[in-house]
């Protein structure tokens, strides 16, 4: 008979982090980091995470970005519905969890906002959403941004949810759009692996090979074997330094968010 493991040493497999920074134009411009995170652990091993990028051209996008996480990684953590793992309905409750989302955020600010009106595309943003356990999992995706997983051992089979843009390459999709349902991409995943990384735009430059192909290996190995080592506050400070750099500003002058979670050894 197999040896039977507890729910807290299953929540215990994950070691889960994330930073987001400021990019130096809206350092320099004084526009607050537009970008989010948030994830939760369930007790029987399930990872749920989620990142935001917040459109640079809507003013309070930082707050609709961090609305969007926050509501869909408790959503889904307080769903009882999710064993097995099944990805359509892990959609449904993503989608409601956004909708009532988009009207809170219409009730509490757009009614209460001095100066000009406000409409739910001031707070526009992409999003990026990944529901795992240790051998099945998805990643729920609006917009650009890109999630990887993969075992960082052989990154060329990692599976990859990719930016969708727009007709041009700066445009993408966001969640305040009316249709954004119709964008929201369902990519699952299964077999061995001990990566999951979310990264929005900002990051993946630097962090993915050419359209978003797969993780830059010369970029993601060392970063992933640090983090795996790392105690949280010493993975999180010295990833938000990485990011920060003053050679990276020769990449991208965006808001860079990196969420990881690494499987941590039985």
């Amino acid at each position: 008979m197999p040896e039977t493991v507890n729910s807290e040493d299953k929540a215990e497999c994950w070691k889960v982090g994330g930073v987001s920074v400021a990019g130096f134009s809206h350092i320099e411009e004084e526009i607050p980091c537009q970008d989010a995170f948030a994830y939760k652990l369930r007790e029987n091993g399930l990872l749920i995470a989620a990142i935001a990028d917040g459109a640079g051209s809507a003013r309070l996008s930082h707050i609709g970005a961090q609305a969007f996480v926050d509501a869909a990684v408790f959503k889904i953590h307080s769903s009882p519905a999710l064993e097995p793992f099944d990805p359509d309905i892990v959609a449904a409750e993503i989608i409601t969890a956004i909708n009532e989302t988009r009207t809170a955020l219409t009730e509490e600010h757009i009614n209460s906002e001095s100066g000009p009106p406000l409409s739910i595309g001031d707070f526009a943003a992409t999003f990026l959403m990944v529901v795992a356990n240790t051998d099945v999992g998805a990643f729920f995706h609006v917009g650009d941004g890109a999630g990887a997983r993969f075992a960082n051992a052989d990154i060329p089979s990692a599976v990859v949810s990719k930016p969708q843009n727009g007709e041009y390459a700066n445009e993408t999709y966001f969640v305040t759009r009316d249709d954004w349902k119709n964008y929201l991409r369902i990519t699952r995943f299964d077999g061995a692996f001990d990566t999951i990384l979310l990264m929005s735009d900002g990051v993946t430059p630097m962090a993915m090979t050419k359209g978003c192909a797969e993780p830059f290996g010369k970029f993601v190995t060392p970063v992933v074997d640090f983090l795996r080592n790392a105690d949280a506050d010493t993975g999180e400070t010295a990833l938000a330094n990485t990011l920060s750099a003053d050679n990276v500003r020769a990449v991208t002058g965006d808001d860079k968010t990196l969420l990881w979670a690494i499987r941590t050894p039985d």
